[in-house]
This record gives structure tokens, C-alpha cells and sequence, in this order.
């Protein structure tokens, strides 16, 4: 594998046949990630923040991250949804602490300075100090430290921020065929029914790809196939904008086919369904005997 000169402007030098090789360095490269902090998670591209849902009401917050920037998303007063970087302009401290909640302002522990529900700074500790001693300079003014507004976009639900000035608006950054698929499946308010967070110790964009990458699924999550969620007969496909940059993937499920195989088998769907349903009751009436049978011997002793 040949490389062509290395660029400062791209940090990691790239193999000439760049569209089915990738230098390895690309993943652990500081330089490299550093450059993918500016350009991508704080350039003209949109992140996910949060479901409107989580911030439904005024004075509800959500603290989340861009890249490795931290980032909280409001509710103020007015019912708008407003995002800013989750760091005290004074000295950097981290404003909010737990992941979500709901307050009428938002005040660094650490000073004391207090931002409303837009970001706007509007009280520092001490400002006058005490007894016309100390204080701040008297060419301070609180409106040049408001913390810096991120743009922000809904769509069905979702809601996207970016740090870039110059990015296009959500919707043409995404494009007509993924909007559409978005909008397809996010026809109504979603209900949260709980929350699972994984921490996976790797490049970032190792996940990324994963997501792209439909040649694994019926080979490592078997579970699909084991348990009839998918079926590798499925129609289906991969829909990508004309950017190249934004996806989704579909599968259709062909009752059809899926009868006439399940008639090639020799038994009925609906009777295969049935005989399912009274093996799981069983098994749930044994699991609750034994039980309660552990909680008798618990009792006695």
C-alpha cells in the first residue's frame, strides 16, 4: 500500500487506493482526533442533543456533549429550546452536574454566577465587592459574558444543535430522503420508557461506521434471524442522500412469503404462534413455583 505525502491541513497521510484502504493511524492519531473535534463535532455539521420530550416542560435541562464538548439543552420560559456549552464562562467549571433536571436557573457551584434559561449571564457573586472594596472592574459588563448560543433544529422530535455559523439548516443538511424516513417513523410524540447507556472504549468512529455496515448483522447478531426478526429473504435496503453523508436502513416484512414458508414447513403460523405462547405461560408457571418454592425454604430456615 502506497501513501501519498502526508498534509498538514489532514494530519494523517492516506494510501493512494483511498477508497477501499484506510491507515490505521486514522484512529489513534492525537493530531488526527484533534482535527476531528474542530472540523467535524464543532464545524458546520448538526449532533444530536436530546428528544423534546425530555425537556417537555419550562426549566427542564438536559447535559450531553458534542465530540468531547459538554453541552446543555433548555427550556426557558418562553418554551423555546435553547443549547450552550455545560461551562461557567469564568473559570470553565461544569454548570450542570446531573444529566437532567429542572430549575429556574442555572448557577455555578464553584463562584456563584448564574446564566437564565438562554444562556444569558445575570449575576456574579460579589459583583460590587463588599463594602465598595474588591469587585469586578467597572468596564464589566455582564451582557459581553452570556454563554455562547449553539444553533438549534427540531425535527420530529429530535432536537440537533451545531457550534457552526455558516451550517445549512437541518433539514437541507439531511436531505429530502432521510427527513422523510425520520419522519416516517417519528409520526407522533415519542414516550420514554427508560434509558440504557453503553460506554464503548474505542475511536468514535469505529461506532460510526458500525452503523453503516449491514454486512455484520446476520452474521453477528443471530438473535435476528434465531428469533424471526429479520429473515435474510427480507426485502429491504439502504436509502443514502445525495451528500453520501446521511443514511437509514429498512426492512419490509413479506407476510406473504413468510406464510408460504411456514406452510412449506408443515404447520400453520398462527399454530406455531399459539404453541409459543403456551411454552413461554409454561415456563413462566414453572419459574414462579420454583419461587416460590425458594421462598418457602427461605421462610422455614
Amino acid at each position: 500500500m502506497s501513501e501519498l505525502g502526508a498534509d498538514p491541513m489532514r494530519g494523517v497521510p492516506w494510501p493512494s487506493n483511498g477508497l477501499s484502504e484506510v491507515p490505521f493511524r486514522l484512529y489513534t492519531d492525537p493530531e488526527q482526533y484533534r482535527l476531528e473535534q474542530e472540523r467535524i463535532f464543532k464545524g458546520p455539521t448538526w449532533s444530536f442533543l436530546c428528544l423534546a420530550t425530555e425537556i417537555a416542560n419550562p426549566g427542564d435541562y438536559v447535559a450531553t456533549t458534542i465530540g468531547e464538548t459538554a453541552v446543555i439543552v433548555t427550556r426557558d420560559a418562553e418554551g423555546r429550546i435553547n443549547a450552550f456549552p455545560n461551562r461557567c464562562v469564568h473559570r470553565g467549571n461544569l454548570l450542570c452536574v446531573e444529566r437532567q433536571g429542572s430549575v429556574k436557573e442555572i448557577k455555578c457551584i464553584y463562584h456563584g454566577w448564574t446564566y437564565d434559561l438562554t444562556g444569558k449571564l445575570t449575576g456574579v457573586a460579589f459583583e460590587r465587592g463588599v463594602k465598595r472594596q474588591g469587585g469586578m472592574p467597572p468596564e464589566f459588563r455582564k451582557d459581553e459574558h452570556d454563554l455562547a448560543p449553539l444553533k438549534v433544529a427540531e425535527l420530529a422530535g429530535l432536537v440537533f444543535g451545531s457550534f457552526g455559523s455558516d451550517t445549512p439548516d437541518l433539514e437541507s443538511y439531511l436531505g429530502p430522503q432521510v427527513v422523510g424516513g425520520i419522519k416516517r417513523v417519528l409520526n407522533r410524540r415519542a414516550h420514554i420508557l427508560g434509558r440504557s447507556t453503553q460506554v464503548l472504549p474505542n475511536n468514535w468512529k469505529l461506532y460510526f461506521e458500525n452503523t453503516k455496515d449491514t454486512y455484520h448483522a446476520s452474521i453477528l447478531h443471530l438473535f435476528l434471524t434465531t428469533f424471526r426478526i429479520n429473515r435474510l429473504s427480507m426485502p429491504g435496503g439502504i436509502h443514502i442522500d445525495e451528500s453520501g453523508g446521511h443514511h437509514f436502513s429498512q426492512a419490509k416484512l413479506d407476510y406473504a412469503a413468510e406464510d408460504a414458508d411456514y406452510s412449506a414447513r408443515g404447520y400453520a403460523r398462527t399454530a406455531t404462534s399459539a404453541w409459543r405462547m403456551r411454552r413461554l405461560s409454561n415456563r413462566s408457571t414453572s419459574m414462579a413455583t420454583a419461587s416460590q418454592c425458594r421462598s418457602l425454604r427461605s421462610f422455614r430456615a
